[in-house]
């Protein structure tokens, strides 16, 4: 990096920050970043805790997290409203969009090049002799608009005239709802066509999954392409084939793009990456290959093995990683393979196995995708007899330093044969080595959360704040900021937290695992959203910051520093994960507490009820001293005279108002669910008889507006000074909702 070289803070808003399409993107973002040591803020604009297939088209809402201090913003998709776009570019802080338009800002678009990717898909099952192709898709989506747009346009082009029939319309990008698609065309008038384009893979496995399910045979019934080549699309049988739009590839000319408006240029219109198809079983071919298109045009006819050797690399490595340094490129391991060639073919020499070694270990930092051995088979062997056929015709290139005297042409093409047998061994080691990895990542990931789950369940408020529970291996910093104007249960001692400031939300950082001075002396400072997170808590690199969020609880950020998970199948990552536990870790410990401050409330005021019994004479002097207590839920029953007082807390408790008449215990009694009265009445009876241990028991109630919850009923019996039962007093509490093991516990 050049000393003085301004450092920029580049803004990522998407919808989640993993799995191959978003985490492909920003880790083409990164990497593009990385060498000049910009900074990487990935603000995730979805809950952490959506379903499994959910993936609403807009965001539920959008926190205005990080903008306040980011130099320019990468919008992926439907990351953010238009609102949101509108207020960043009103700040004058550049923006790029990635495959999504809009007119009300003047922004550079980047998209992969869906127009040649599924023109070579639909000319690549008409060249298997298919006539009636369909398109599977969901066009809510301005990517799958133009890829369908550009299905419907090849087939015109080739005589075909599309049927409004062979659409195949799916309500999302997922498995489920074309797995639904595909159910109702077999159970109903059956498929109209005999190959399909899919607008997703996702599409793509759950229609072809659904159709074998179903007694058809792939690709016989039906030939199919999806496009994103996703691994899981490698795994499927048979093997999908799919157009790869190298979603890398898009991030890393999205922040080109970026960085060139920050410095001030003029930066405009729409802009493409390129796209690849890889061919598969399940659209007719036998093997797995790679056709690669340049800006929406096929490669040119009659290219070399070794072009064709760089376009199988370039459609089945996804780049490389930071810490080989300079050097570790594609087009480096493509120079080092045609140096064992060319030095075979001009003088005999066979690779060393150090520099086998090397070939293998950049094979891995490329990381290969898992047919990547399958397909440079070959292209090596191609690249081969190329230079077998250069020996024989005594063309071959001169190598600096060739010996005066080289081996004869024979031993030279024995040399050739040899080196490719000790390249592909170099290649198959790389590719396995990273097969292992991922193996072996994935198993210290399940282990990771489930350590992590225990960790938070059993932790208490402290623990889940110090972020004690982060798996041992995370090394990137981690912070936890939640919001002042939510009720979040107070640690012991702790001051009440203010609430928003001048209307916008603010974050009170509450822990941090950054170890500098300043980032320790923030923890329990509040700072506004677009100031979160602060410099001194997000490092190097790329930091994420994802939603506390489960079900209808929003708790605050996790900020968290560490690398981009680009093999997931889905969208979600191992960070929605923690996001989302963190989130239910703070619901069960505001539970408990709410419940261990009524139980601790209940103990005080029956205490106090039973001194005043003994000292006070008048109904309106007790009622009110009760009233004074204003526990949750109270009542106090004067089982002399039949008359109960219902705290205001207790009436809305059942959603009756507070001017509401009843001062019978039929008003509790009368609402209990028909299953559970016989047990509530045993238990007020065992009061009534001299009990001596207080009543305490759980049972369903209506409420007066129909709705049914379950409640935990607690009442002390309090005798006058003539040792007869005269008052009983309790609290009525809403544990709707709650595990039994976690009421039991706090019973205890």
């Amino acid at each position: 990096m050049l000393s003085g070289k301004r450092r920029y803070v580049i803004g990522v808003l998407s919808p989640v920050v993993g799995g191959y399409y978003f985490g492909r993107v920003l880790a083409g973002i990164a990497r593009t970043v990385r060498p000049d040591g910009h900074r990487v803020v990935a603000v995730q604009t979805y809950p952490a805790d959506l379903e499994r297939d959910q993936f609403p088209d807009r965001p539920p809402g959008t926190a205005a997290v990080s903008l306040g201090q980011l130099d320019g913003v990468i919008v992926i998709t439907t990351a953010v409203n238009e609102a949101t776009l509108l207020r960043i570019d009103d700040d004058g802080t550049p923006i790029v969009l990635v495959s999504e338009r809009t007119a009300s800002i003047d922004a550079p678009v980047v998209t992969p090049d869906n127009e040649g990717g599924t023109r070579a898909a639909v000319e690549h099952l008409i060249a298997h002799g298919h006539r009636e192709i369909g398109f599977l898709g969901n066009l809510r989506q301005a990517d799958i608009v133009e890829r369908h747009e550009a299905y419907l346009a090849t087939l015109v082009a080739h005589g075909i005239t599309p049927r409004p029939e062979w659409l195949y319309r799916t309500a999302d990008n997922q498995e489920a709802s074309a797995a639904t698609v595909a159910q109702a065309l077999v159970g109903g008038p059956g498929l109209p066509t005999t190959a399909t384009v899919a607008a997703t893979d996702r599409n793509a496995i759950g229609f072809s999954r659904a159709l074998c399910a179903q007694g058809l045979s792939l690709p016989g019934d039906q030939a199919i392409i999806g496009f994103d080549h996703s691994e899981a699309g490698a795994r499927v049988r048979p093997r999908l084939a799919s157009v790869d739009p190298h979603h890398d590839q898009v991030g890393e000319l999205a922040v080109s793009l970026l960085l060139a408006r920050i410095r001030g240029e003029r930066v405009a219109g729409q802009h493409l990456s390129r796209s690849t198809l890889v061919t598969r079983e399940s659209c007719g071919c036998l093997d797995a290959r790679a056709g690669t298109l340049l800006e929406g045009l096929p490669a040119q006819e009659g290219s070399t093995a070794w072009r064709r050797l760089g376009e199988v690399a370039r459609a089945t490595f996804d780049g490389a990683e930071a810490r080989l340094g300079p050097g570790a490129d594609l087009d480096s391991w493509l120079r080092g393979v045609q140096r064992l060639f060319r030095s075979a073919a001009a003088l005999g020499q066979a690779p060393t196995q150090a520099t086998l070694t090397s070939l293998a270990e950049s094979t891995r930092a490329l990381r290969p995708h898992p047919e990547a051995l399958e397909q440079l088979i070959p292209a090596l062997r191609s690249v081969e007899e190329e230079f077998r056929a250069q020996v024989r015709s005594g063309q071959v290139p001169a190598v600096p330093g060739e010996r005066p005297s080289p081996p004869s042409r024979a031993a030279r093409a024995r040399a050739v044969t040899h080196t490719a047998t000790d390249v592909l061994v170099a290649l198959s080691a790389g590719c396995t080595q990273t097969l292992l990895a991922r193996s072996g990542q994935l198993e210290r990931t399940i282990g990771d959360q489930y350590e992590l789950d225990l960790d938070l369940l059993h932790g208490d408020g402290r623990a889940i704040r110090a972020l004690t529970w982060l798996p041992r291996a995370h090394r990137g910093p981690a912070t936890l900021a939640l919001w002042t104007d939510v009720e979040v249960a107070p640690l012991p001692g702790a001051a009440p937290a203010p609430g928003p400031v001048n209307g916008a939300r603010t974050l009170e950082i509450v822990g941090t695992t950054a170890a500098s001075r300043k980032a320790t002396a923030l923890v329990g400072t509040h700072l506004p959203v677009s100031k979160f997170p602060p410099p001194a808590l997000a490092g190097e690199g790329v930091v994420f910051v994802v939603p506390v969020t489960f079900g209808q609880s929003d708790w605050g950020m996790l900020a968290i520093g560490g690398g981009v998970d680009t093999h997931a199948t889905s969208s979600r990552d191992k960070y929605d994960h923690w996001a989302a536990m963190v989130a239910v870790a703070l619901d069960r410990e505001a539970r408990l507490t709410s419940l261990q401050q009524q139980q601790a409330a209940l103990a005080e005021a029956a205490a106090r009820e039973r001194a005043l019994v003994l000292d006070l004479r008048t109904e309106v002097e007790r009622n009110a001293l009760v009233q004074d207590v204003a526990l949750e839920g109270s009542w106090d029953w004067d089982i002399a005279t039949g008359q109960v007082f219902y705290s205001r807390t207790w009436r809305a408790l059942v959603g009756l108002p507070d001017d509401a008449s009843c001062t019978g215990i039929e008003e509790w009694t009368g609402r209990v669910h028909p299953q559970d009265v016989r047990a509530v009445q045993i238990a007020i009876a065992r009061q009534l008889a001299g009990a001596t241990e207080p009543l305490d028991l759980e049972h369903r109630l209506l409420a007066a507006d129909g709705r049914e919850m379950w409640v935990r009923c607690r009442a002390t019996t309090v005798t006058d000074d003539a040792g007869i039962r005269a008052r009983m007093i309790g609290v009525l509490m809403d544990v709707t909702g709650m595990p039994a093991r976690e009421r039991r516990g706090v019973a205890r």
